[in-house]
C-alpha cells in the first residue's frame, strides 16, 4: 500500500509536464535556443507518461519525437540523445531494440564531445562514460570501458568538489562583505 501511495503523489505530473512543454514547443514567442531542450523534455515526458499509464503506443511516440529532436538539434545539445539514452536504458529487457538505441546515443555524445571539448559539462560526460561502461561489459571492450570509467570517476570527483568550491567563494564573499 505504501508504494501505491507514494507513487501516486506523482500521478498526472508526467501529463501535465508534457501539457506544457507542448504549449512551450509550439509557441512561436520560445525562443530557438530553448528548442532542443524543450523538444528533448517534452519526449522524456511522454516516455513517463507511457510508463505511468503502461500505455505502449505512448512509449513509440516518445521516442519518434527524440528521433526528431535528436535530427533537429543534436549538433548543438546532447539533451536529445543524452534523454533518449537515459530512457533506453531503464527500459525492460525486452525493450532489447530501444536499449540498443542507448548505446548509440552515448558513443555519440562521446564522439562529439571529442570534436568539441565543450558540448557537454563534466557531470553529463560523467554519467555518459558511466553508462557506456556499463553496457559495453563484454571481454573485448573490457580496455575501453574501464578507461571510461575511470574518466566517469575523475569528472564525478571534480563535480562534487564544485559545492564546496562555492561555498568557500560565498565565505569569502561574506568576509568582504564585513570589512
Amino acid at each position: 500500500m505504501a508504494a501505491d501511495k507514494s507513487t501516486s503523489v506523482w500521478r498526472g505530473y508526467a501529463q501535465k509536464s508534457y501539457d506544457l512543454l507542448s504549449e512551450l514547443y509550439e509557441s512561436e514567442s520560445t525562443t530557438p535556443e530553448l528548442l532542443p531542450f524543450v523538444a528533448a523534455y517534452r519526449a522524456s515526458a511522454i516516455a513517463l507518461l507511457g510508463g505511468e499509464t503502461k500505455n505502449l503506443k505512448l512509449l513509440s511516440q516518445a521516442f519518434d519525437q527524440f528521433s526528431r529532436a535528436i535530427d533537429r538539434y543534436a549538433k548543438v545539445s546532447y539533451l536529445p540523445e543524452f534523454l533518449r539514452g537515459s530512457v533506453a536504458e531503464n527500459l525492460p529487457w525486452f525493450f532489447i531494440s530501444k536499449k540498443k538505441t542507448a548505446k548509440n546515443d552515448f558513443q555519440s555524445i562521446i564522439d562529439k564531445h571529442r570534436e568539441n571539448g565543450s558540448y557537454a559539462n563534466a557531470k553529463i560526460m560523467s554519467f555518459t562514460y558511466w553508462a557506456w561502461a556499463n553496457q559495453h561489459s563484454k571481454k573485448k571492450y573490457r580496455a575501453e570501458a574501464l578507461k571510461y570509467l575511470n574518466l566517469a570517476i575523475e569528472l564525478v570527483s571534480r563535480v562534487r568538489s564544485w559545492p564546496e568550491a562555492g561555498r568557500r567563494t560565498d565565505r569569502q564573499m561574506g568576509e568582504i562583505g564585513k570589512s
